[in-house]
């Protein structure tokens, strides 16, 4: 009778998941497919023609530079923190990751301020980095942003698919250390590569912060700023027919490769690996150079704009030299006052977002474990959906009742991210020992009380760092809420790109420096409650 009454709560709760799952992704999503065909396929088509036609090409070749350069820079540089350099293996993965802690379109701001006209490199040598408003600009901000997630998917590829003894027979056979990883390791590594260059190619195609910033000053045009001129900056009918064409062709393209993605990388198969890593680095890897290009990578990709960003938010006035003489915190004040219901609506968000996604994760890790591992994969797929593409498919579903309301945002929030809430507690729930749980029904405990007692405090490390995670993405998100804010319900992303659109350069910059602080702050936060605890 217990068993039939347990089967019953759950197939209530996988219905009640159901419906929630289909109120926040499958209607919203049904709804930007019936939008964007209602008119017929002419219609649908005519949306993709003219400057549209451009945007899309825009964003797929600078999806595809991105991901093959992210590639080579993550491959190279995990190839340097994994198999060489030991002692400096720590600060190195810290240079590398340290784009994932600032906000896309902040790295776009740090770079217009070091690299670009009057920016620190022209205040100091007199030259500037030609091409950085445009398009190389714009491909290269990307590839900046997106390297740590390549590099973090290659170096777990380095630990986990390398085979030791086959890299040792080919040296052994005569094959220098460069040709054992090119023969031996690098076809190892394929299926890595390949979901390495699928993550990286949608995240780049998701890209709105870079190509705003660093691309419409020079008339160079993506689909998410697309979305975003037609969609926040027009009132013209037309314009959102295109806009509604262009989210869903932006949908169906990350699908697409995310499918073909996931397919290659399955034909790599499973690697057993019988010894330990064999630590062979290619010809070069084992001298100091190679750390040190590493560490000069980093400096001069996230270190130094970001503190050229510092130096321009310190900075008096635009045009004088950043040197203390002219520094004040005027600028700090001002951004704080003029951006406080921002603040606010910037916390409130991503903490009922990071609250909301831990509870939807949890239960879906709970519900998805052992035969209905299914469930696990329906988290990923909502947010490989574009943010921007989301934020118009959410509009479309719910834009009437909750027009210019931090709901409609928190929504599209959740929808979103989710899935950073439901894989580290996935990961956790898969590891619980059950004969703790058993032990604490067959002592009386009924469920509820179990779970409060057993399985929470096992837990309890997992859901910190999925709540801190959901809360540092959402804190920062920029594409959904220019997309979906009102009057009262701006974000402090949002008051950042507006006064960048307007040109007050130095409030911009402070602005952004303290919501890169409170970023670095939840990161660190992450990484403590990620570290695991002493066994006294």
């Amino acid at each position: 009778m217990k068993t039939d009454g347990g089967a019953a709560r759950q197939r209530a709760a996988l219905l009640l998941l159901a419906v929630l799952l289909a109120v926040l992704i499958g209607y919203p999503l049904v709804e930007l497919l019936r939008a964007a065909f209602e008119r017929g396929w002419s219609a649908f088509a005519d949306g993709l023609r003219g400057g549209t036609a451009g945007a899309v090409w825009n964003t797929v070749w600078t999806g595809a530079a991105a991901a093959a350069a992210s590639l080579a820079l993550g491959t190279a540089a995990a190839l340097v923190t994994e198999r060489s350099a030991p002692g400096r293996r720590r600060w190195l993965r810290l240079g590398m990751l340290l784009p994932v802690l600032i906000p896309p379109f902040v790295s776009a701001l740090g770079w217009a301020e070091a690299y670009g006209p009057a920016g620190l490199l022209d205040d100091l040598l007199g030259v500037d980095l030609p091409g950085l408003f445009g398009p190389a600009g714009v491909a290269a901000v990307i590839t900046v942003n997106t390297v740590p997630l390549a590099y973090l998917v290659v170096a777990a590829g380095l630990a986990s698919a390398a085979e030791p003894d086959l890299e040792r027979a080919a040296r052994a056979s005569g094959a220098t250390a460069l040709q054992a990883f090119r023969t031996v390791t690098l076809p190892l590594l394929r299926p890595s590569l390949v979901s390495a260059g699928g993550l990286v190619f949608v995240v780049a195609v998701n890209s709105f912060g870079v190509p705003v910033l660093l691309g419409t000053p020079a008339g160079f045009e993506t689909m998410t700023t697309r979305i975003y001129r037609n969609l926040a900056l027009s009132a013209d009918p037309d314009g959102f027919v295109a806009v509604v064409a262009v989210a869903a062709a932006l949908v169906a393209i990350t699908f697409l490769v995310v499918a073909v993605s996931d397919a290659w990388s399955w034909l790599g198969g499973a690697v057993v690996r019988p010894g330990a890593p064999a630590g062979i680095a290619p010809a070069g890897l084992r001298s100091r150079t190679p750390a040190v290009l590493v560490g000069a990578y980093a400096a001069m990709t996230s270190a130094v704009p970001l503190a050229a960003l510092v130096l321009r938010a310190l900075t008096k006035a635009v045009g004088l030299a950043p040197w203390p003489s002219n520094w004040t915190f005027a600028n700090f004040a001002e951004a704080l006052d003029g951006a406080g219901g921002a603040f606010v609506n910037s916390l409130l968000l991503a903490a009922a977002a990071a609250t909301a996604a831990v509870v939807l994760g949890g239960a879906v890790a709970a519900l998805g474990r052992g035969r209905r591992g299914w469930l696990g994969s329906l988290p990923v797929l909502s947010f490989a959906v574009p943010g921007s593409a989301l934020a118009v498919a959410v509009l479309l579903a719910y834009g009437r009742p909750l027009r210019d309301s931090l709901l409609l945002i928190l929504v599209a929030y959740l929808a979103k991210f989710w899935a950073l809430g439901h894989r580290p507690i996935a990961g956790s729930v898969e590891n619980l020992p059950p004969d703790l749980v058993r032990a604490a029904r067959a002592s009386g405990a009924g469920p509820w009380s179990a779970l409060r007692t057993v399985v929470l405090p096992l837990l309890r490390p997992a859901v910190a760092a999925a709540w801190l995670l959901v809360f540092l993405f959402a804190f920062h998100e920029l594409t959904m809420s220019a997309l979906l804010y009102g009057p009262g319900s701006e974000t402090l992303a949002v008051v950042i790109l507006n006064l960048r659109q307007i040109g007050d350069v130095s409030v911009t910059a402070a602005m952004a420096v303290l919501l890169t602080l409170v970023v670095l702050a939840a990161g660190g936060a992450l990484a403590l409650a990620r570290r695991p605890e002493r066994v006294r």
